[in-house]
C-alpha cells in the first residue's frame, strides 16, 4: 500500500470507497496478515487521508467480517480459526447445496445465461491473473444461484458468511493452477445444472465448497498445523478435496 491520496481518482467513487477498496484489496493480497493490528496513524498516513475518512472506511470493513474493532484496542485483521473455517464451509455448503437443487429444476434461459457469462468472466480473470476478479465472478455465480431461492434471509446468511472467508479465498487464487481447478468446479456445477441434474448439481456445489475448505485451512494454518489439525479430527486436508460432497457433509 505505498499509493497515497492522488491515486485516489476514480470517477463515480466516494474517497471513502477508494480507501475502503484499497485497504480490502491489501488484506485480499495478504499484505495486512490475518490479526495483524491496524495503527490509524500509519495508515493515515500512509494513504494520505485523515483519520476520519479512514475510520469510515475501516467501519466499512468491519461490516464485511474483514476488519475487527475492539473498544480501547482499535483495529486488526480479522481472522478465523480452524474450527471457524470448518463451521462456516460446513453451514455454507448445506444451504448452497439446497438452493442449487432448486435453482436446477427452476432456472430458466435466462438465468442460466447470466451464470454462463459469469463463468465466462472467471475464465478471462484466470488469463489475466485477476484474482480478486476471479473471486467476484464465484461470489456472484453463486449468489444468483441464492438469490434465485427467494429467500432474502438465507441470501443474507451466505453473503455473511463467506464474507469471513473471502480473504482466503483470494490468497488460494493466488497460487499457481488453482484459479483453473476452481472454474472446472465452477463448470462443473453450470454442466449439471444446465442438463436439469439437481443432485448431481448439489454434489458438484458442495464438492467445490469442500475444496475451498481444504485450500482455506492451508493457507490460515500452513500444511504442518492443518495435518496435525486434520489427524485430530480423523482426516487429511487434502482428502476434503478428493471426497468432494461427502467430506462436507460429515
Amino acid at each position: 500500500m505505498t499509493n497515497a491520496v492522488h491515486s485516489f481518482d476514480v470517477p463515480g467513487r466516494s474517497l471513502i470507497e477508494q480507501v475502503t477498496s484499497k485497504l480490502r484489496n491489501a488484506i485480499m493480497h495478504g499484505e495486512l496478515r490475518p490479526g495483524q493490528k491496524l495503527i490509524e496513524a500509519d495508515l493515515s498516513r500512509t494513504l494520505g487521508v485523515s483519520r476520519a475518512s479512514l475510520r469510515e472506511a475501516l467501519r466499512a470493513l468491519e461490516v464485511e467480517k474483514l476488519i475487527s474493532i475492539v473498544p480501547n484496542r482499535g483495529p486488526s485483521v480479522a481472522k478465523v480459526d480452524y474450527h471457524d473455517i470448518e463451521a462456516i464451509h460446513d453451514v455454507w455448503a448445506l444451504l448452497t447445496g439446497d438452493a442449487v437443487v432448486d435453482f436446477t429444476r427452476r432456472a430458466g434461459a435466462h438465468d442460466i445465461a447470466e451464470l454462463e457469462g459469469l463463468l465466462d468472466a472467471l475464465k478471462r480473470a484466470i488469463e489475466v491473473n485477476a484474482p480478486l476478479d476471479q473471486l467476484a465472478a464465484t461470489n456472484r455465480f453463486l449468489a444468483v444461484i441464492v438469490e434465485k431461492h427467494g429467500n432474502g434471509v438465507l441470501a443474507e446468511v451466505v453473503a455473511a458468511l463467506v464474507s469471513r472467508i473471502n480473504f482466503l479465498r483470494a490468497q488460494a487464487l493466488l497460487r499457481e493452477g488453482w484459479g483453473v481447478v476452481h472454474a472446472r468446479e465452477i463448470e462443473s456445477i453450470l454442466t449439471a445444472i444446465k442438463t436439469r441434474n439437481p443432485e448431481v448439481a448439489r454434489n458438484e456445489t458442495r464438492k467445490h465448497i469442500a475444496s475451498a475448505c481444504a485450500a482455506a485451512k492451508h493457507l490460515a494454518l500452513g500444511p504442518e498445523l492443518v495435518s496435525l489439525a486434520d489427524r485430530q479430527h480423523g482426516k487429511r486436508w487434502a482428502q476434503d478435496v478428493e471426497d468432494g460432497p461427502q467430506a462436507t457433509a460429515a
